[in-house]
């Protein structure tokens, strides 16, 4: 029988061998480490065959009734919930397709739905948002300046807030006015970015990044950024500063295909 702790360890050094990408490593070990937490606490089977749905509901009600954030009364979210059950899915299936499970026979958490979440249609920046949000940089200092590009760079591409933060200097194509981004799965693409992004990235280099090399976009320490989470903090004061509800990465991604649409661009590009 194989023991499920031997089992998860195996998982982790397989999915680093195959390539996965450093957060999302360890985001399965975090999802893991706390699944194996729960389950010692409510004396689940310690053979992976061994699970049944009723561990799976339990484990799932323990994630639900934690602490919310921002004082939620209710527990977390169900896209937090989802998120342990799409890792811990992801390892049981891992674990038929090397035969640690029958492969012939659903596994308990392909057996289990997802919770329920509530899906709201973003709201794209208007053009008098977009222009307010710029006004409340104060291009004569450093984090202004860099605030008034990297708003720019964001509606000008729509990348992620990873992909963002990872780009380096030495990847902008000031001729011909494109960016060379890192996406997920470790694929690259180019993306474009119009005169006006151009002239503000320059702005900013010029007067207060300088020439090193490393990412574009720094912090008043002249460090990179730690990683996307950075880029939703950033923009959150930013729009508080300036009166508007809500400004983050996916916001401007969804503005950036919203205006593109309405622009002429066809849905698949």
């Amino acid at each position: 029988m194989a023991q499920i702790d031997e089992v998860i360890a195996t998982y982790l050094s397989a999915v680093q061998t195959e390539g996965k990408a450093e957060r999302t490593i360890t985001s399965y070990r975090e999802s893991l480490a706390n699944f194996r937490s729960v389950g010692r606490r409510l004396d689940f089977p310690e053979a992976v065959e061994d699970y049944e749905v009723s561990h799976v509901y339990a484990f799932l009600a323990d994630v639900r009734g934690r602490k919310g954030r921002r004082g939620r009364k209710d527990g977390t979210s169900p896209a937090y919930q989802n998120h342990h059950h799409r890792t811990l899915k992801a390892f049981f299936s891992w674990c038929q397709r090397t035969d640690y499970l029958d492969p012939e026979r659903r596994h308990v958490f392909a057996r289990v739905p997802l919770a329920r979440v509530e899906k709201k249609v973003p709201r794209p920046f208007s053009e008098e948002e977009f222009e307010q949000l710029l006004a409340g940089c104060d291009r004569s200092r450093l984090i202004g300046c860099r605030n008034y590009a990297l708003t720019l760079f964001l509606l000008d591409n729509g990348v992620r807030a990873q992909e963002c933060v990872s780009v380096r200097l030495d990847e902008v194509d000031w001729e011909r006015r494109r960016v060379l981004v890192h996406g997920k799965g470790a694929k690259q693409r180019w993306v474009g970015i119009g005169e006006r992004t151009v002239a503000a990235l320059r702005e900013y280099v010029e007067r207060f990044r300088g020439e090193r090399a490393g990412a574009l976009f720094l912090t008043r320490r002249g460090e990179a950024m730690a990683d996307g989470h950075t880029l939703y903090v950033l923009l959150g004061r930013l729009a508080g500063r300036v009166g508007l509800e809500k400004a983050n990465p996916h916001r401007f991604r969804y503005s950036f295909a919203t205006w593109a649409i309405a622009s002429g661009a066809r849905e698949i590009d």
